[in-house]
């Protein structure tokens, strides 16, 4: 680690940039035989070597970028980009190309290059790289100079290409320490495609239906590509298409229907239903979980016991969705959960049409659903008291009732007419011989 040669540093040149060029001053031919693959990683990231010497010759890291993806911890890359044109001019590598949000020189305006254009390989962090050669031990030739790609030209487009390339490589991971190398720049100028061309963009769309069984709702494949939509910085050509993914027929997989699995918080929002509507489909069997303990929000659950519960039900003519029904439902208190536990008890009947949610999907029959809403707030009422009852009962103040159900210690229910919030009875009975033990204790 002591080096006859210690070269200067060049103005804005990356920490592992000097490396490599330090090595390659000093006679290194190959920077394994200096540094291990725990050094190397660390000068990548950016971080501490742990070896004084060495840390006292790498340059101070820098921010890269004020952008940000949600996903990623720290916006940095760990895989190179180069400018051709810069390594054989200057011979050094850049802090800037590490920035995951630019993808092009600003002096020769022109790609910057993460694969071999010969063999397709990704470049390494080698010292062959500032010989402006591929890194590939099987290739070796000198990189060329790549046209820019006017969609990728700000930090902002590559930001929204990299949502998009991230559905693409099938990245399920909600967040990672740093941009995953899967994502190219040829992946990267996919993306862009799809963002700015209509027909790209329907093409991806109907590509990721076909993974989707006939059985399942569309929005268990396309909720990630709506997530995107919503957080896309840039005005594409493609948007009207990608916000209008719903109004095409797809062409569907016939396979049989492969396991579902989400965290449980993102299982709610793809189902239509609360948290605790989870944990109730859970008891009930329609979602199993990984783990033998309670359920959380981030508790991996798998949910296609659902749809293969409703694919029993065939369509009918004579039904219309719940959508129509939306107003009634409001009216009564009652959600998809409801409606699941009533049709597996066989209270209700309805039939299955999958589109793009479960609202969209289950079909009732006006009349008995009608019916079904006016018995299901009778039975919510037998089992309920009103807030004045309670306090009668139990002897607590309505004003402490209140406070209780405020701060989320007891549990109210919400039904149509004027005594509109209301308590379970068995909580009623808690509340009552909780307040008998606390009056035994004061005597």
């Amino acid at each position: 680690m002591r080096f006859p040669i210690t070269p200067s540093y060049y103005e804005a040149e990356s920490a592992i940039g000097y490396v490599l060029r330090l090595l390659k001053r000093n006679g290194v031919k190959s920077e394994s035989r200096v540094l291990n693959k725990a050094m190397l990683t660390s000068i990548i990231k950016g971080r501490s070597t742990k070896h004084e010497l060495l840390d006292h010759l790498i340059p101070t890291t820098r921010t890269l970028s004020s952008l940000r993806i949600k996903c990623w911890t720290h916006a940095r890359l760990l895989t190179p980009q180069v400018c051709t044109d810069c390594v054989n001019q200057y011979g050094y590598f850049r802090t800037q190309w590490q920035n995951p949000f630019l993808r092009h020189c600003i002096i020769h305006e022109c790609a910057l290059l993460s694969e071999c254009p010969h063999c397709n390989a990704p470049l390494q962090f080698t010292i062959n790289l500032l010989n402006g050669c591929c890194t590939s031990p099987l290739c070796g030739l000198r990189l060329t100079h790549m046209p820019l790609n006017e969609l990728l030209k700000s930090q902002e487009q590559v930001h929204d290409a990299y949502l998009i390339a991230k559905v693409i490589v099938d990245d399920s991971n909600t967040r990672t320490s740093f941009p995953p190398k899967e994502i190219t720049s040829t992946l990267l100028n996919k993306a862009a495609d799809i963002l700015n061309s209509p027909d790209s963009a329907r093409l991806f769309l109907n590509e990721r239906a076909k993974r989707v069984p006939t059985d399942v709702p569309l929005n268990i494949e396309f909720h990630k590509i709506e997530i995107i939509v919503q957080n896309l910085l840039c005005e594409w050509g493609s948007l009207s298409t990608l916000y209008g993914m719903y109004n095409s027929e797809y062409i569907r997989s016939n396979d049989p229907m492969t396991q579902l699995w989400f965290e449980a918080q993102t299982a709610s929002t793809i189902i239509g239903i609360t948290f605790k509507q989870v944990v109730t489909l859970h008891e009930l069997g329609l979602i199993r979980s990984d783990s033998k303990k309670a359920l959380r929000t981030d508790t991996r659950v798998e949910i296609s016991g659902i749809y293969t519960f409703l694919s029993e039900f065939s369509h009918d003519k004579d039904y219309a969705p719940l959508t129509e029904q939306y107003r009634l439902m409001a009216l009564h208190n009652i959600c998809i959960t409801d409606v699941l536990i009533a049709a597996k008890n066989k209270d209700l009947s309805i039939v299955y049409k999958p589109s793009s949610d479960l609202m969209h999907s289950i079909y009732v029959l006006p009349e008995a659903f009608d019916t079904f809403c006016k018995l299901h707030t009778q039975l919510i009422r037998d089992k309920t008291m009103s807030v004045a009852n309670v306090a009668e009962v139990t002897g607590i103040p309505k004003v402490e009732l209140m406070r209780l159900i405020n701060t989320g210690k007891l549990r109210p229910v919400y039904i149509h007419g004027s005594d509109s919030k209301r308590i379970y009875k068995n909580d009623t009975l808690k509340l009552a011989k909780t307040q008998n033990k606390q009056l035994s204790l004061g005597i």
